[in-house]
């Protein structure tokens, strides 16, 4: 095959054929467009050897050949592609230095703009730093705009919308991304992968937002898209997207599938985009109360600010407050001020500040929660607002702020988070000897949990309902209250409960003492109106 047809198969996202085609021409071939365009066949087919040395060979057949656009093009290319395939981020930050020394501070040709692109990509995927991408965003958009190179342009609006989002500014950046995303789907972005990049930027940006059902709708066409045009890396990012919104949403079997799914696919990718699927299978399981095997995925996320928040909460749920408490506050300190990306971190270390006893800086983190809910005012954040705020009440004060947070939680139509607060509100009800209020909330709670299996917060439903149905009793004396109402002797019970006639008969007299009773026939009536029969 020609250097035309391996070029057509190229962009007709013909991989295999590409990469044969292209690796042929580049040994016959001192030209640098063909291991340019080797580079990325091979990043489609997920070579991470291959497509950073055909990279590195495109660069230097540039410097050879004095050809500065294409050295700088191919050394942008290679500061992402580096730290995407596990070369490192030093090894990737150097090479982005040292496409911004060939270009000497010039900004008149589309390269500025795309290592401007290549900067704000890593300002979010490395630093976690919004302000910065939108920085190196905006410079792209001033050399798409001078240079009019129209994929630039749409590339640069769409990565500013995805910055803008996690700055808060949710309106102006979704804008920003739906119009890139149309631009990208109906074919006005040539380059496939630029394509791919801008609607994973979007459904990222949705997840951040917590615009659940949005995110869903573009995965779903996302994933038809890669099927039908064999763009494997992307398909296995989005269905691990796919699962997070499935996670979120209640749908636990589906979302384990699709994870399991991309861990088995990627099981030999260098790409760092595997972690996150590690990373989504770790809260799931943490969700399922399964801590030991929520730790050791969350374990391998490093710096992950996801990872991070999901140890910490595995740590409070097993009564490390210290642990979760050093976790969350060392995030909090190198992740940027008023990101979205601090919002769950912010939510567990209130919670962790006050088991750790830290009273002080778990108010200064609701604080700063309530400020951004304040300013964004989605229903997910004004829902981890209240719950943050109620933690810091008495239980009279807290239960309109837990009722606060289970209401805009459930119109968040996050099943999971609404349950947890109600959960909790369940528990204030009972301290105030709301009994029936904190079995209505506890069932409800139940209802959405159940499909996790034995989790920690399905026991934590079970006793609340069993406390809430019993009042002041204690479990034991619940089941002999509830056997009594059934007709049974003190002997019958014994037999039942594997306990002795004299401990029964204990048992009888305590309930009598602790409910006012003085009778069998009033202990079955007070069981029966409370469903104990």
């Amino acid at each position: 095959m020609d250097a035309v047809g391996a070029r057509t198969a190229l962009r007709a996202g013909r991989w295999h054929e590409a990469a044969a085609a292209l690796s042929a021409l580049a040994a016959e071939s001192d030209e640098p467009g063909h291991h340019e365009d080797l580079a990325q066949a091979a990043w489609w087919l997920d070579d991470a050897e291959q497509a950073l040395g055909a990279r590195e060979a495109a660069y230097r057949g540039y410097r050879a050949r004095a050809d500065l656009r294409g050295a700088v093009r191919t050394a942008a290319a290679l500061g992402y592609d580096s730290v995407l395939f596990g070369a490192g981020v030093a090894v990737g930050r150097g090479w982005l230095e040292r496409a911004a020394d060939l270009l000497d501070g010039r900004t008149d040709v589309p390269e500025a703009g795309w290592l401007a692109v290549r900067r704000a990509e890593l300002a979010l995927a490395v630093d976690h730093d919004a302000a910065a991408a939108l920085d190196a965003a905006t410079a792209a958009q001033r050399v798409a705009h001078d240079t009019a190179d129209g994929d630039l342009a749409i590339v640069a609006h769409a990565l500013a919308g995805l910055a803008r989002v996690r700055l808060g500014e949710v309106t102006e950046g979704m804008a920003l991304l739906d119009a890139a995303s149309a631009a990208a789907t109906a074919g006005d972005v040539e380059d496939l992968m630029w394509m791919g990049k801008i609607c994973c930027w979007l459904i990222v940006a949705c997840q951040e937002a917590h615009d659940l059902d949005r995110a869903r709708e573009w995965c779903v066409r996302v994933e038809e898209m890669c099927a039908r045009r064999d763009l494997a890396p992307l398909f296995l990012v989005c269905r691990t997207q796919y699962a997070a919104v499935l996670l979120a949403q209640g749908e636990v079997t589906e979302a384990e599938s699709s994870l399991t799914d991309v861990l088995q696919r990627s099981e030999h990718s260098r790409r760092g985009s595997r972690l996150e699927a590690v990373v989504q299978l770790g809260e799931l399981r943490r969700r399922q109360g399964r801590l030991a095997d929520a730790g050791a995925l969350l374990r391998q996320g490093r710096l992950h600010p996801g990872a991070l928040t999901g140890l910490a909460q595995v740590r409070l749920a097993e009564g490390d407050a210290s642990g979760a408490w050093s976790i969350v506050s060392e995030l909090l300190d190198w992740l940027p001020d008023h990101q979205l990306e601090q919002v769950d971190a912010l939510a567990v270390a209130v919670a962790a500040g006050l088991a750790a006893g830290h009273v002080d800086e778990a108010r200064q983190a609701a604080a700063r929660l309530g400020a951004l809910a304040e300013r964004v005012g989605t229903d997910f954040l004004r829902g981890s607002a209240a719950a943050a705020e109620a933690r810091l009440l008495g239980p009279q004060e807290a239960v309109s702020r837990w009722r606060a947070a289970v209401r805009h939680l459930h119109d968040a139509r996050l099943p999971f988070d609404e349950a947890e607060c109600r959960l909790e509100l369940a528990e204030t009800l009972l301290a105030l000897g709301d009994g029936s209020g904190a079995r209505e909330h506890a069932a409800a709670a139940l209802e959405t949990l159940v499909p996790l299996g034995a989790g920690r917060d399905v026991e934590r439903a079970r006793a609340i309902l069993a406390r809430g149905a019993t009042g002041p009793l204690t479990a034991r004396q619940a089941e002999v209250l509830r056997l009594l109402a059934r007709g049974l002797t003190n002997a019958e019970i014994g037999v039942a409960l594997q306990l002795s006639a004299h401990t029964v008969h204990r048992h009888v007299a305590n309930i009598y003492g602790v409910l006012g009773l003085s009778s069998r026939a009033a202990a079955a009536t007070y069981a029966a109106g409370r469903g104990l029969t």
